[in-house]
């Protein structure tokens, strides 16, 4: 049975260089076999969304969609979701809405939990 690494990630994608360390670990993770799981809370959430317009800097849309497609597992904050103002329409393919409950399940079920934040 293959390791489970998480992530969450609260910060946006172009903000700090969270988000291309995670998914820097999400892909050596991928790499090694482990399951990768993200849950992304507050801005966090901006990460998973569609038509970013990222110059000059990786497209944090692109690399995640490829990391879906290799398994990747994301689940995004329902309630940020809202108060942000981002629908359903507008995540990416394989980014679903989720909740407390659900993160508290990823931490517990965690081989290694990480969190990147402000």
């Amino acid at each position: 049975m293959s390791k489970t690494l998480s992530i969450s990630l609260f910060t946006t994608p172009y903000t700090f260089e969270n988000t291309y360390s995670a998914l820097r670990l999400a892909e050596a993770a991928l790499n090694k076999g482990y399951q990768v799981k993200f849950f992304a809370y507050a801005d966090g959430v901006h990460n998973f969304t569609t038509n970013q317009k990222a110059r000059g800097i990786p497209n944090a849309e692109t690399l995640f969609s490829q990391l879906i497609e290799r398994g990747l597992e994301v689940e995004l904050c329902g309630t940020c979701l809202h108060f942000r103002g981002i629908g359903k329409d507008q995540l990416m393919e394989g980014a679903a809405p989720s909740s407390m409950r659900n993160l508290c399940e990823i931490i517990k079920t965690s081989d290694v939990f990480i969190t990147l934040a402000f």
